[in-house]
């Protein structure tokens, strides 16, 4: 077969532009450092380098995130250190002022500097990152805390400690078991009653989730008698009366010994616990204002000043009962409970996994038994302290004050605890992350990298190749388009 010189000179050219090609993608991998610069490099590998790469993307956005929330919840976590010192202090300064030692003007002295104290706490609450408020939930532009600029005259509540919540406690039938609940009314980690005064001028204790009142002297002495002569519960007869709360009575927890049935049922806890908040509230927000932290209504006011107090439905019982009140700073939240939430880890969003907020109701309690001071309970309870300590009320913070003081370091710890755990998990997810982002480079750059020493032996191939090609195509084809390549 004849070969023309067309078809040589063809054949040549298909050959040169062979070599350069390959000595332009070998010089264009040198460049970008990739060797996969378009799909048609290599479809397969192009494939599973968009794979990797996609893997990459949606790693360092979750560690972002993580890494976000872990600074956020340092931050969180270095006011409640804060705030915890604080409270640590009221703590102390309680248990001191509560000595029958000190004096009325120590007290007073004491009351101002606790004062002072949680006026701090409440900045440390109103701490930010950046311009975004710790504790306000998803309100996070809002300012969380505010102190109020005047006293209110606030209900007065009797905060059962350990012993009395179980003397005092009833028994109900939940789901066909009989159950001993605490005695009181179970809220924001405290037992408590309501303080009342007699028209004899004695001191009355009333606890809502039964209508029962008792007198000062049984709550707080009495009962131990009791509990010496064999008695383990408190009944029917060792309160003054039972009081008839609007709710109605059937809807109560019966004690024995009373005209009800004994012990009261109940399908199941959940309903159980929402008869016992609507007995509370339903009572409370006739004659206490939830709406201003249990500040006393008209209702509760004119108890007292018109003289027809609440009654018993005892007949034989002629004393009438008012509330006692407290003046009394309070503080209010303006944040809400929402968490926010920095995904870490692919899936659905989980509250409690991927939240790195605390909310006001988490650090400082939801409400109190007036159903107020929502998110600010145990920061109303220790003013509470501070208004009793500065009127040398030594008694009361004896007993209730010491025990609301442990409560509120109690929350602000369950509040540690659990951001403490989640910034774990954070921090365990970070690595984990990292680890993975190891992997992940390492198979883009097995996919996609390039061997520079290899790719420079390669280049350095090529073009000797194509220099040598256009060189010996020079003289094995003469006269032709190689001549003017030389």
């Amino acid at each position: 077969m004849r070969v023309s010189s067309t078809m040589m000179i063809n054949n040549y050219m298909n050959s040169l532009n062979g070599n350069y090609d390959t000595q332009a993608k070998l010089m264009e991998q040198n460049s970008t450092q990739q060797k996969l610069n378009r799909p048609s490099d290599d479809p397969v590998d192009y494939s599973r380098y968009l794979s990797y790469t996609n893997n990459d993307v949606s790693n360092q956005q979750f560690l972002t995130n993580a890494n976000n929330g872990i600074s956020w919840m340092n931050a969180t976590d270095n006011a409640l250190v804060n705030i915890s010192e604080h409270f640590t202090t009221v703590v102390e300064q309680t248990n001191q002022a509560a000595n029958g030692t000190n004096q009325t003007v120590d007290n007073q002295a004491t009351a101002s500097q606790l004062l002072a104290l949680l006026q701090e706490t409440i900045s440390q609450g109103n701490s930010e990152l950046g311009d975004r408020y710790l504790f306000s939930g998803q309100k996070d532009k809002v300012e969380p805390f505010k102190i109020s600029d005047e006293k209110i005259e606030r209900g007065l509540a009797k905060t059962l400690n350990e012993g009395q919540s179980e003397f005092f406690s009833k028994t109900v039938r939940i789901a066909g078991v009989d159950t001993k609940e605490p005695g009181g009314t179970q809220v924001g980690g405290l037992n408590q009653m309501l303080n009342m005064k007699g028209s004899d001028g004695n001191t009355y204790y009333l606890d809502t989730s039964t209508g029962y009142v008792f007198s000062q002297d049984f709550v707080e002495n009495g009962y131990k008698d009791k509990i010496t002569a064999g008695q383990t519960t408190v009944t029917a007869a060792d309160a003054v009366g039972r009081m008839a709360i609007p709710s109605g009575t059937s809807t109560l927890s019966e004690l024995s010994g009373g005209s009800g049935t004994y012990p009261t049922v109940y399908a199941d806890k959940a309903t159980y616990d929402k008869v016992a908040t609507d007995v509370r509230t339903n009572f409370t927000n006739l004659y206490f204002d939830k709406d201003v932290n249990g500040a006393i209504t008209t209702a509760g006011k004119n108890l007292a000043n018109s003289g027809s107090g609440l009654t018993v439905t005892d007949p034989s019982v002629t004393t009438e009962f008012s509330f006692n009140t407290i003046e009394q700073y309070v503080v209010n939240y303006q944040g809400d409970d929402n968490k926010i939430s920095m995904v870490k880890l692919s899936g659905s969003t989980d509250e409690t996994r991927d939240s790195v907020n605390v909310t006001g109701s988490d650090v400082f309690g939801d409400t109190d038994i007036f159903g107020s001071s929502h998110g600010t309970a145990t920061l109303n309870n220790l003013l509470t302290v501070v208004a009793q300590m500065d009127g040398g009320n030594q008694k009361w913070l004896s007993s209730d004050g010491i025990t609301v003081a442990n409560n509120a370091k109690t929350v602000l710890q369950k509040a540690q605890t659990s951001l403490a755990s989640r910034n774990m998990a954070y921090s365990n997810a970070v690595s984990t992350m990292e680890g993975q982002n190891t992997v992940i480079q390492g198979n883009i750059n097995n996919v996609n990298g390039v061997n520079t020493a290899e790719l420079a032996t390669k280049l350095i191939t090529a073009q000797t190749i194509y220099n040598i090609s256009i060189s010996m195509g020079k003289n094995v084809i003469p006269q032709s388009i190689a001549d003017y390549l030389s």
